[in-house]
């Protein structure tokens, strides 16, 4: 069996399962608490979850995960076949990852009252103690990684106009085909899907995703799809 162990929340290991899902490939699920990760140097070295335990291998970080399932399991394959095609996947999860994570991290995590939401959530597996302390610490902690990257540094409202772009910019590319590549699902659509579907749920969120019907729909025929 393969084990997943995962933030439940996070994107990132919800792109890990709906990959798992497309594929059909049965998996159980350990969820991690914040205060355990420290010490589960033999599953994740790096300190960070997804990490994917096959009976062979332990894989971590969530684009790795993929390519080890497409090797693996490679019907249905979540990557196009034409290399052009391959490169705008490999180009729109990397977007997805290293930018749109950013504003679903700041929005849901350090902007306070999303984080009153968000921050038990992400704690719930720990003990009471460090339950009662996450909704103080875990904002600040993340506000001073997003001071670091930039995005914190910005007022609300240039980051929310920021995300109306990158929701024009999605619009535009699946109103040619319903996906962002080849007309059909790909990682790329998983991918961004994951990160969108977080900066949705924030209290901002909704009413900026509501502008753009099109993106709606498209979220709704990738959730119908890998949905676990």
């Amino acid at each position: 069996m393969i084990t997943l162990y995962q933030f439940e929340i996070s994107p990132f290991c919800d792109k890990v399962r709906r990959v798992l899902h497309w594929k059909k490939v049965p998996y159980e699920i350990v969820e991690v608490p914040l205060t355990r990760l420290p010490f589960l140097s033999d599953v994740t070295p790096t300190g960070k979850v997804p990490a994917l335990r096959f009976e062979d291998r332990i894989v971590v970080d969530s684009t790795d995960i993929v390519r080890e399932l497409e090797k693996r399991f490679p019907s249905p394959s979540i990557f196009p076949d034409d290399p052009v095609d391959r490169a705008r996947v490999h180009v729109l999860e990397d977007w997805a990852d290293e930018s749109l994570y950013w504003y679903e991290l700041t929005m849901r995590i350090t902007w306070a009252n999303n984080a009153a939401t968000w921050v038990p959530k992400l704690a719930a597996n720990d003990p009471a103690p460090i339950r009662a302390l996450a909704p103080h610490l875990i904002p600040r902690v993340m506000a001073r990684a997003t001071h670091g990257q930039g995005l914190g540094r910005k007022p609300r409202a240039q980051v929310l106009e920021e995300v109306r772009r990158h929701l024009e910019a999605v619009e535009s590319m699946v109103s040619a085909g319903g996906y962002l590549v080849a007309g059909r699902l790909t990682l790329a659509d998983i991918a961004v899907y994951a990160q969108l579907h977080c900066i949705r749920g924030t209290e901002e969120g909704e009413p900026l995703f509501a502008r753009f019907p099109l993106v709606l729909e498209w979220m709704a025929r990738v959730d119908a799809e890998t949905r676990p």
